[in-house]
């Protein structure tokens, strides 16, 4: 796994468990964006993601959304559950969607100084 690669992660975590698709930004300590079918709820949030279109990733059906506000840390049993099958690998984003990716993050103000450099390094 590389930076900007997308797996689809079982989340058991979350309210209601299921599969996301997370792009990768540090594989080392596992920091991920979800990749959402709505937009953000709060306003400065949904303000500041990005839609990813369908024609832009062939993985999605619809119209997605990364919430740049917001890097998590994905257990590593689950992400390398997600990597034991060969399915669960969508391969790299594009650059386009990276460059806006970053452009978003450096937008804004809410990532630590930390977080900030592994999503723009």
């Amino acid at each position: 796994m590389q930076k900007w690669d997308v797996l689809r992660i079982y989340c058991d975590f979350l309210p209601n468990p299921h599969d996301k698709f997370c792009i990768c930004i540090c594989p080392s300590t596992n920091r991920f964006y979800f990749i959402n079918s709505d937009p953000p709820q709060f306003r400065k949030a949904r303000e500041l993601a990005i839609s990813i279109t369908n024609f832009e990733a062939h993985f999605l059906n619809h119209t997605s959304f990364v919430d740049t506000t917001n890097l998590l840390t994905i257990r590593v049993a689950l992400v390398n559950g997600a990597l034991s099958d060969i399915e669960r690998d969508h391969g790299s984003i594009a650059p386009f969607l990276r460059d806006r990716i970053k452009e978003a993050a450096q937008s804004h103000s809410v990532l630590t100084e930390d977080d900030l450099s592994l999503v723009i390094d």
